[in-house]
């Protein structure tokens, strides 16, 4: 008894023990992937940023390169300024017209002689000044607003290079200012990032952004507020989001490099950096991206790994009587499910039977006893109308009685339809004529929500032979429908030809049927709840707005007309119900 008890715990123990180790195996595993996988993506960030760098520096010292030849050409004879804006005119001709915005030449002095594009900003003379202090013969200004006042958020930078001593150039102002000429270039920074980020093909994670050499934040797409913002510089509202800027001293400061970091509650991110550097003036490129995003699909190989683990572990415990209780569970659920839905659905058939019913029952009596007095009162309203002893505004007074009256008739009328104790009487009727009464009638509704109404009928339509009053109250239904699933501005289609189809053709040569679809742009119907609105009192509309009647009453009209009604929708695209109405022999 002892050793099977105690053989009992080893299988235990054991069994416990090679658990933890595949967890424990399985974790290292993990980590060891995932390290790879973080490692991998940040040499593709590396190699992304290393090629735009490559990009935007031999474009900066192509620049460099034809401004030198500028200053070359100009040594040569030019008589007048017109000559010079030309020169300079097909100069930036050769050049992207987003990136290069203006070429200049200007004096020691740090006046503009001639300029060409877009106009220069006021800052320019501070930055000549700058450069002739520096005894440079190439200098490049710091990425700045265009309009430091107002802080606007397109960035600039400005290049110059020293010219010739001796330009015999054609300049206006003294002959002092002839020496030592500065040719230079107004260069869109936005732009030219953009120029050479954009190819690279980022994902939905990844995002570029730039640091300058003192730290300050110049290009940013997805946080253009915090632009100019400078790690040497914190404030408290900084500090919110950021503990500290010791990742990103270490960018302005360091070579290329991979990193990782956490701003705020944001989700990690991993990035690689590369730093470009021309004289003095440093930019570094930065691409990051989300790290969950990056091991999403690791973690989720691995969640099967997990799951796998412990299957395995409860199926050496206890395999045998966990299958056979689930399989006996499940059987017995599923009946019980079974027989617990086939109840509901006969309860749900009684109470509708019921309702119907009912209701078949109450129109019934409301309708025949609202007849007997709306048909007094217009009888009294005609009798006293027909007396002609009395003035004319009671004329007019009675005449709205009678006409309101009437108007209660109709609808005692179309109670009676419904309960169908109304007969039903066919006749040849212009489907076109009938489709424009209902569309003045809602016409209302449509201005209310500014609906645009599209008609399309066919010229050569044919007479169908139709109750008038039951079909006008399907097309209203089903405009109604269309209407309050539109939003402001929506658009509603009807379209009205003959079916020509081969099965709808006669032998005769002419058409079958009409079609008449109505459709609309609107919120559209769930696939699942398609097959259930043409059954009565199921609406998709709130309980103030529907009663689930208008569709159920508008597929019996149409179908006691030898008809279909059939819909198709779209969820957030629309919804078309397309009705077929015979013609049965009508001529024109």
């Amino acid at each position: 008894m002892n050793k099977l008890l105690i053989n009992k715990y080893w299988i235990a123990i054991s069994m416990i023990a090679f658990a933890v180790i595949s967890v424990l195996l399985i974790v290292k595993i993990y980590n060891l992937t995932l390290y790879d996988t973080k490692t991998t993506y940040q040499l593709q960030q590396m190699q992304m940023a290393k090629t735009a760098v490559q990009g935007i520096k031999y474009y900066i010292d192509h620049l460099v390169g034809d401004i030198h030849l500028l200053a070359y050409q100009m040594k040569k004879p030019i008589g007048n300024s017109d000559e010079v804006q030309s020169n300079l005119s097909n100069f930036l001709n050769h050049y992207n017209e987003d990136i290069v915005r203006s070429i200049f030449i200007a004096d020691s002095a740090a006046n503009i002689l001639y300029f060409i594009g877009d106009s220069l900003p006021k800052w320019i003379k501070s930055e000549l000044k700058e450069m002739r202090e520096t005894d440079s013969t190439v200098y490049y200004s710091k990425v700045t607003p265009f309009d430091k006042d107002l802080q606007n958020k397109n960035l600039f930078f400005l290049i110059f290079v020293s010219g010739s001593d001796e330009s015999k150039l054609y300049i206006k102002s003294s002959p002092s200012n002839r020496k030592a000429l500065i040719y230079g270039y107004l260069i869109s920074f936005d732009n030219l990032m953009l120029q050479f980020i954009n190819p690279l093909k980022l994902g939905k994670s990844d995002f570029a952004w730039v640091l300058d050499g003192d730290g300050r934040l110049i290009f940013h797409p997805r946080h253009k507020k915090m632009l100019f913002r400078s790690i040497k510089e914190t404030s408290a509202d900084c500090m919110e989001c950021h503990s500290s800027f010791d990742v990103q001293k270490r960018i302005v400061t360091g070579d290329a490099s991979v990193g990782e970091y956490i701003i705020g509650d944001e989700p990690p991110k991993i990035m690689a950096y590369v730093p470009l550097n021309f004289q003095d003036k440093r930019w570094v490129l930065v691409i990051s991206t989300l790290l969950p995003e990056v091991t999403a699909n690791l973690r989720e190989k691995f969640q099967y790994f997990f799951i796998l683990g412990f299957v395995i572990l409860g199926g050496f415990i206890s395999f045998g009587f966990v299958l056979h209780y689930i399989n006996l569970k499940r059987i017995r659920a599923e009946e019980a499910n079974r027989n617990l839905e086939q109840i509901q659905e006969y309860q749900e058939q009684l109470n509708q039977a019921s309702k119907m019913a009912s209701i078949g029952e109450l129109v019934d009596t409301v309708a025949h006893e609202l007849n007997t007095p709306v048909g007094i009162i217009a009888a009294h309203a005609d009798a006293v109308l027909l007396q002609k002893t009395h003035s004319e505004p009671i004329d007019e007074e009675l005449n709205i009685i009678k006409k309101q009256a009437m108007r209660i008739s109709e609808y005692t009328k179309r109670l009676l339809n419904y309960s169908q104790r109304m007969p039903f009487q066919p006749e040849s009727t212009n489907i076109e004529e009938l489709i424009n009464e209902c569309t003045f009638l809602l016409g209302h509704r449509f201005k209310e929500k500014k609906i645009t109404v599209k008609s399309s009928i066919q010229p050569d339509l044919h007479p169908a032979l139709v109750d008038r009053r039951q079909m006008e109250q399907v097309f209203i239904n089903l405009l109604n429908n269309a209407i309050d699933a539109l939003n402001i501005r929506g658009e509603i289609t009807i379209e009205v030809h003959n079916d020509r189809s081969a099965r709808n053709i006669k032998k005769n040569g002419k058409p079958e049927g009409i079609i008449v679809s109505i459709a609309d742009n609107g919120t559209g119907i769930l696939e699942k709840e398609l097959n259930k609105i043409f059954n009565p009192f199921y609406s998709t509309k709130p309980p103030s707005k529907g009663t689930g009647l208008g569709l159920y009453i508008a597929k019996s009209i149409v179908q006691r007309h030898k008809g279909e009604i059939r819909v198709s929708s779209t969820e957030g695209v629309g919804t078309i119900f397309k009705i077929f109405l015979p013609i049965n022999k009508i001529e024109n």
